[in-house]
């Protein structure tokens, strides 16, 4: 499986652009490119600019690219943790309380008459 890193090389290696001129496009860095590229590091702060500039560029959906960023996120988090399974499980589960819990929030703010 690749890294988005990885995944963002080969799509730039296939359109025959340069890391400056993909860089200029993403109005970042060079050095920033060759780091997302060769090391999966990312702007954090503007992860959600770059993964629609990409979509755009390399005509890929940006649910792809943030579904590869957010499991290279995770993977770097629980690599080496032995219960890992154990831990998206539970992860599973606030994921759904979270969501359950604002869904009803939002309906009582509804039902009260406030916005």
């Amino acid at each position: 499986m690749k890294t988005l890193g990885e995944l963002i090389k080969e799509l730039r290696e296939r359109e025959n652009l340069t890391q400056r001129k993909l860089a200029y496009e993403l109005d970042i860095d060079v050095a920033v490119l060759s780091r997302i590229e060769n090391e999966n590091k990312f702007p954090k702060k503007r992860i959600d600019e770059i993964i629609s500039t990409l979509s755009q560029l390399f005509n890929i959906s940006k649910d792809e690219l943030k579904k590869v960023y957010l499991s290279d996120e995770i993977t770097s988090i629980l690599a080496y943790e032995e219960d890992y399974e154990n831990i998206l499980k539970v992860c599973e589960e606030k994921i759904s309380y979270t969501r359950n819990k604002n869904l009803i929030q939002t309906e009582i703010k509804f039902n009260d008459g406030s916005n």
